[in-house]
């Protein structure tokens, strides 16, 4: 197995029959793009390895070199593997995507957008930009199966930002690789990674970030276990890296720093995990009294509802008993002018009578004697006035004799 250190771009041993690796880590120009096309040609006509494995941290650059390298390794005719190593933006993406199987570290970045001139510092669009975006559009929707709708909104990204980033979880999310095909990295690595990546979407700032790491990481996974245990199985490269991601330099880059720093991640991993589960006992808890509340505003609306048919009906009834005694009344003052027992004009006073006191009004009204018995008490008084007015002189002296001494008074005879 031959291991030439003259090489830029292909990493590691190789030979005839066993893979071989070879690394995209810069941008999208000329120079490099002229650069790898010869050392990926070396492989694949004068070593010809089982596989060849490309490996990629690039912003991006120039579409028609970076087109170059999509049609070169597309027409290799031996099986190749592309693997996201840290960040396939741009052009980088298309590269990434020209591989028969695609692979994700799992702390990676995928970001795609619309291709544009750079003229004087500012993004241009023109007739030749059209093309390039119809033409990447195309290789997205063939390569992932997706619809030119979609990749036409992740392409544009959201409302003021320059395309779509897109993280591993994302990434499979979305169907650009498959779950086995994400590779694992220590935790302790993926988190820190992340962690330095939040709310930045500066293509410069993750440049830099991810310049730290991805020249020196390995390509399989690292046992997390191997790294906190001690110096022996601990590499130069794995001591590189993470006294890179911990910021350590000098001296004070040694396994146990790196240790210290690690047990310090999982320390404030185990807080913050207890923290969450907390935070979600809490939510379950608001939502529980959510619900609650939700229902007891239910029931009160339930309740405030009956009250209010409850006062419909009250009102209808009492409106209708109104309405009765006022029929009632209007009644009985009616039947005694229709009796002469009282006049129209005494209406309204017998009518207050009875708002005020029906019984009353009821009773006095009763003991007035109606029309045809007035005229009988009439009739009758007049008859015995007549038979008065009829009686002789003697008649009367007779009755007044009849009041003093009785009607069967008799006098005494001699006989």
């Amino acid at each position: 197995m031959a291991k030439n250190k003259e090489f830029k771009f292909i990493k590691g041993a190789y030979c005839a029959g066993a893979p071989a690796d070879i690394c995209y880590y810069t941008d999208v120009d000329y120079w490099s793009v002229q650069e790898f096309l010869w050392e990926f040609d070396y492989l694949v006509n004068y070593v010809n390895p089982s596989v060849i494995r490309i490996h990629i941290n690039s912003v991006g650059g120039s579409v028609i070199e970076g087109m170059s390298v999509f049609s070169k390794i597309m027409d290799c005719k031996i099986r190749t593997e592309c693997i996201n190593d840290a960040l396939a933006a741009s052009m980088g993406s298309i590269i990434w995507a020209a591989g028969d199987e695609l692979f994700m570290k799992d702390y990676a970045l995928l970001m795609i957008h619309n291709p544009f001139c750079d003229a004087n510092g500012e993004k241009q669009y023109n007739q030749a930009t059209e093309a390039f975006t119809q033409q990447l559009k195309t290789i997205y929707v063939k390569r992932f199966g997706l619809s030119e709708e979609e990749v036409e909104n992740i392409m544009n990204g959201k409302e003021g930002e320059d395309g779509t980033f897109l993280t591993a979880a994302q990434a499979l999310e979305k169907g650009f690789v498959d779950a086995e095909h994400i590779i694992e990295t220590p935790k302790a690595v993926k988190d820190q990674i992340q962690a330095a990546l939040k709310n930045t979407k500066d293509i410069g700032q993750i440049k830099a970030i991810y310049g730290l790491v991805a020249p020196t990481l390995p390509s399989t996974t690292i046992n997390e276990q191997n790294i906190t245990s001690n110096s022996n199985t601990m590499d130069k490269t794995e001591i590189t890296v993470f006294a890179a991601l911990f910021g350590l330099t000098g001296e004070k880059a040694t396994v146990e720093s790196i240790s210290a720093k690690i047990n310090e991640l999982k320390a404030k991993a185990e807080k913050a995990e207890a923290i969450q589960k907390a935070l979600d006992e809490k939510t379950a808890q608001l939502a529980t009294a959510n619900a609650e509340l939700t229902g007891a505003k239910t029931s009160i609306s339930n309740l405030t509802a009956d009250l209010t048919k409850a006062k419909g009906a009250l009102k209808v009834y009492q409106e209708a008993e109104a309405k009765a005694q006022e029929d009632k009344i209007n009644a009985l003052v009616d039947k005694a002018i229709k009796d002469c027992k009282i006049s129209k004009d005494d209406r309204e006073d017998y009518v207050k009578m009875a708002q005020s006191d029906f019984a009353l009004a009821e009773r006095i009204l009763a003991k007035i004697p109606a029309r045809d018995n007035l005229g009988q008490i009439i009739s009758q008084a007049n008859q015995d006035t007549a038979k008065d007015g009829l009686q002789t002189e003697e008649q009367k002296v007779q009755a007044k004799v009849e009041d003093v001494v009785g009607k069967d008074f008799k006098f005494k005879t001699l006989d």
